[in-house]
C-alpha cells in the first residue's frame, strides 16, 4: 500500500520532494505550496533532513488517504484558480460560495461533504487556518445538507422473488438439479439459508455438517459464534421444511449435504466450503 506513496516521490526528482508531492497529490503550483507554513518549517532544516523528515509524514498517512483528499479538493483548487486566488488565501467566504456552487450543480451531500473533510485535512498538514472549521462554513454545510440529495447505498434486502429468479436461471442453465455443479449448488443453498435463518456471511461461512442436528421437519444448527455474541456462548437457528419443492430450505440443504457427503464424507467439513 506504500507503493503508491513512494511512486509519487519519485516523479520528479529534480524538484524538491515538498512542492514535488504537493504537485503530485493535490495539484498545487510551487507558488501555492511555498505560501505554507509547512514550507516554511521544510525549509529551515537541512534538505536532506527536510526531506527525510517529510517523507515520514507522508508515509504516516495510507495511500487511500492521499487519493481520496487529494481528489476531493481538486475542484476547489480548480474553483480558485479560475478567480486567481490561492487555495490558502481562501476565507470561509469562498468555501461557502464553492458549497453554495456543488449544491446547484447537483452533487450530493456526501460528495461535498468529501470535500470539506478533503479541505480541512490539507489546511491541517500544511499547518495553514481550518476556515471549514468557522461557525458560517458549518451553517452553509447544514442549509445545502437539507437542499442536496442523499443517495441511500445500501443494497435491497434478498426477497423470495429473488431466490425464485436465482432457481429458475440455474434450471435453464443446466435443466435438472442432478447437473447442478456444486459450486453453483454451494451458492444458491447458502443463499437461501441465509435468506430463511437471517444469518450473516461471517456466521456461516464457518459452520461445519457437524453443526446440523437433523429432523423430518426442520434442521436445528448450531451457531458457536457470531457478532453478536462475542462470548462464543453459542446460539441455534432452524432450518423448517415449508413444501415439497425443491427450493424448500430443508428439502434442497437435506440434497445439498447428500452431495457434499458424496465428495467427501467427514462429519467435519465445513457446510459451505470454498470451492473452485
Amino acid at each position: 500500500m506504500k507503493l503508491y506513496c513512494l511512486t509519487l516521490l519519485t516523479l520528479f526528482p529534480s524538484r524538491p520532494l515538498f512542492l514535488q508531492f504537493a504537485a503530485s497529490v493535490f495539484g498545487l503550483t510551487s507558488e501555492e505550496a511555498s505560501t505554507t507554513a509547512a514550507y516554511r518549517a521544510y525549509t529551515a532544516d537541512q534538505p536532506q533532513d527536510a526531506d527525510l523528515l517529510y517523507k515520514a509524514r507522508i508515509l504516516a498517512y495510507s495511500p487511500t488517504i492521499w487519493q481520496k483528499h487529494g481528489g476531493a479538493v481538486r475542484g476547489f483548487l480548480g474553483f480558485c484558480q479560475s478567480r486567481e486566488l490561492n487555495i490558502f488565501d481562501s476565507t470561509p467566504s469562498i468555501v461557502n460560495l464553492f458549497l453554495l456552487h456543488c449544491a446547484q450543480e447537483g452533487k450530493t451531500f456526501c460528495q461535498i461533504s468529501s470535500v470539506v473533510d478533503g479541505l480541512s485535512f490539507l489546511y491541517r498538514f500544511y499547518g495553514m487556518p481550518n476556515y471549514v472549521s468557522q461557525p458560517s462554513v458549518k451553517d452553509t454545510l447544514k442549509f445545502v445538507a437539507k437542499v442536496c440529495a442523499h443517495p441511500n447505498r445500501r443494497k435491497s434486502a434478498l426477497t423470495s422473488a429473488d431466490i425464485r429468479r436465482i432457481w429458475d436461471k440455474l434450471l435453464e442453465k443446466y435443466g435438472d438439479y442432478e447437473k447442478f455443479p456444486l459450486f453453483e449448488l454451494r451458492t444458491f443453498t447458502m443463499c437461501l439459508f441465509q435468506h430463511t435463518t437471517f444469518c450473516r456471511f461471517s456466521d456461516v461461512k464457518n459452520l461445519k455438517i457437524s453443526n446440523l442436528l437433523f429432523d423430518a421437519d426442520y434442521f436445528k444448527v448450531t451457531i458457536e459464534k457470531s457478532k453478536t455474541d462475542q462470548a462464543g456462548r453459542g446460539d441455534y437457528v432452524f432450518v423448517p421444511k415449508l413444501s415439497t419443492g425443491f427450493i424448500d430450505p430443508h428439502m434442497l440443504l437435506c440434497l445439498y449435504v447428500q452431495k457434499l457427503s458424496g465428495v467427501d464424507n467427514d462429519p467435519d467439513i465445513y457446510l459451505f466450503p470454498p470451492l473452485v
